[in-house]
């Protein structure tokens, strides 16, 4: 019994923070789109990368995603990491970039959003509790430009 009450509290833990996660388009869903500065090179997927952070009194890190890079999986290593704080744009750039390298790719049209949240409310004691709780997300999204062997982009013929 008290080992399905630990497994049960860590399945509701990952559930309500969240966790760090890559996302890709589906293949062709880039093939009609045309971006400026790129004309005559062939876009490839579009990645998102998006991770959430809980604090404490906005300042201790509770929990946030795992944005550090796995060598075997090519990728972010998602999940979350307790009292950590990834919720910032150098490791999402950095998950970005290597992403792109795994891709033999150049990035265009980054864009970033951050949303900063509060519980507070002033009606009830749990508005005062959740006054002292924040959360935090970010996600970086950019359009993968491939990119040929001879001098690093791919043209379109």
């Amino acid at each position: 019994m008290h080992k399905i009450a630990k497994i049960g509290a860590a399945s509701l833990l990952a559930m309500l923070t969240g966790c760090a996660y890559v996302q890709y388009t589906s293949p062709g869903m880039t093939n009609d789109i045309k971006v400026k500065g790129v004309e005559g090179r062939k876009l490839g997927d579009a990645v998102m990368i998006t991770t959430t952070g809980y604090y404490f009194i906005w300042t201790v890190p509770l929990v946030s995603g795992d944005l550090r890079w796995d060598d075997e999986a090519k990728s972010i290593k998602g999940g979350f990491r307790l009292f950590r704080d990834q919720v910032d744009a150098e490791s999402m750039h950095a998950a970005l970039y290597k992403i792109a390298e795994t891709r033999n790719c150049d990035l265009t049209e980054v864009y970033l959003h951050h949303i900063d949240s509060t519980y507070a409310g002033v009606s009830s004691m749990s508005g005062l509790i959740g006054a002292l709780f924040g959360s935090s997300e970010m996600c970086l999204s950019a359009v993968l430009v491939p990119r040929d062997s001879e001098n690093g982009s791919e043209v379109v013929k």
